[in-house]
């Protein structure tokens, strides 16, 4: 009988000497949805990609986490709510991803969002900027390391009422929730700086418009003291190039959150650019004296031949915080690593950010200016830069987002 027990014993060890190393070896996978095709997808979610997999091969040559390689799964959404949440579908149902990042388009993360908190999955915003995400429509399930509309808008309402102010507004964006939510973002903090402001005329184009035309033209028809254009991505290279065409950044007061982004600045020459336009930028390397900037952007830009702006720098602050959350949980535990993540201080490469416990949402800074070509680099930039100090301030307060998730329901 002893013998027995004693064989019994010994294969129970051996069982488990082989099970865990099996175990231990399996990767951590993170889900990755973006634009990765057409303008959008060169602008926003190839950078956000590059950033991603900058950081996990760093961490991956360190060790890991808990022990455990990184591995990227990355799926296009092409702009599109319902191929976001099918593969969300796939990526969380079949390849068993532990979390889902990314996403540009504020309709395809809302979507996306609403499966994840279903599904209980972990989903974190890097580029998508609508408050509503993790404000009226926030949840225990999302998170957002990046900026916001609330943000952008009080951002650029402060510096277009310092560097300009006048009451009359023309409105210029895409049709769908990110415009929109612009609009009333905007509006509603301008007009508290500059007390009078009214919207004298609005335009809504489509997403991916190429001729802007007929909405120049009009534009510059209007009685109208500046324009706010919460356009993004490829727009602003179309809408650049248009305008240019009709002295329209000589005539006309121009600001807007993402027309600042080296993303899309670092693609135009002296031939056509947003000249003089009130700007924003999320990373501007080129100003930051920390460690973690002068390190990553020199190493983006040599292993990537591009730029670093928003997507490369949130998508692999993201990584990084996910790293920081999972070994203060000490397993690969959802609920624990949310517990973690809530409430945190992440390093990143525009300093250390706050990750607000009441909403999930990052403390991103935000600065303003207006793009200009100097000396120093061979493409336009933001110059004179304004911010809103602290960060805080640019974002809707706990108390603000407890009454909006209130009223939603």
């Amino acid at each position: 009988m002893k013998k027995i027990i004693f064989i019994s014993f010994v294969a129970v060890i051996l069982a488990i000497s082989f099970t865990l190393p099996a175990q231990a070896e399996k990767p951590i996978k993170i889900g990755f949805i973006h634009s990765l095709s057409g303008g959008v997808g060169q602008v926003y979610g190839v950078p956000d990609l590059a950033g991603v997999r900058i950081a996990v091969a760093e961490i991956n040559a360190a060790g890991g986490v808990l022990g455990r390689k990184l591995e990227v799964i990355a799926r296009d959404d092409k702009l599109k709510p319902e191929v976001g949440v099918r593969e969300a579908k796939d990526l969380i149902l079949n390849q068993n991803v532990d979390w889902i990042q990314g996403t540009v388009s504020s309709a395809v993360a809302l979507a996306v969002s609403a499966y994840c908190k279903g599904q209980k999955v972990l989903f974190i915003d890097t580029i998508a900027q609508s408050a509503a995400t993790t404000g009226e429509k926030g949840h225990r399930y999302v998170f957002r390391i990046t900026t916001n509309t609330t943000n952008y808008a009080r951002s650029i309402a402060n510096a277009a009422a310092k560097f300009w102010g006048g009451k009359k507004v023309f409105i210029i964006g895409p049709d769908y929730e990110y415009g929109h939510r612009s609009k009333k973002d905007f509006m509603a903090a301008y007009s508290k700086l500059v007390p009078g402001a009214k919207v004298v005329g609005e335009l809504w184009p489509k997403l991916g418009t190429k001729d802007f035309t007929p909405y120049i033209t009009k534009i510059m028809a209007t009685d109208l003291d500046l324009v706010y254009a919460p356009i993004w991505g490829g727009d602003i290279l179309s809408f650049t190039k248009t305008a240019w065409q009709f002295g329209y950044f000589d005539k006309i007061k121009h600001c807007g959150q993402d027309w600042g982004n080296m993303e899309g600045l670092s693609k135009m020459t002296k031939k056509a650019y947003p000249k003089g336009v009130l700007g924003g930028t999320h990373y501007p390397w080129w100003l930051l004296e920390n460690p973690k900037s002068k390190a990553f952007y020199p190493k983006f830009k040599k292993e990537t031949g591009m730029d670093a702006g928003l997507g490369a720098a949130s998508g692999y602050t993201t990584v990084y915080a996910m790293k920081q959350a999972i070994e203060k949980a000490g397993a690969m535990d959802t609920e624990k690593i949310i517990d973690a993540l809530a409430g945190s201080m992440v390093d990143s490469p525009v300093g250390p950010l706050k990750i607000r416990a009441c909403d999930h949402q990052a403390m991103w800074p935000f600065w303003v200016g207006p793009v200009a070509f100097t000396d120093e680099f061979a493409w336009p930039h933001v110059t004179n830069v304004v911010a809103i100090d602290p960060p805080e301030k640019g974002y809707r307060s706990c108390d603000e987002i407890k009454a909006a998730r209130a009223a939603e329901k």
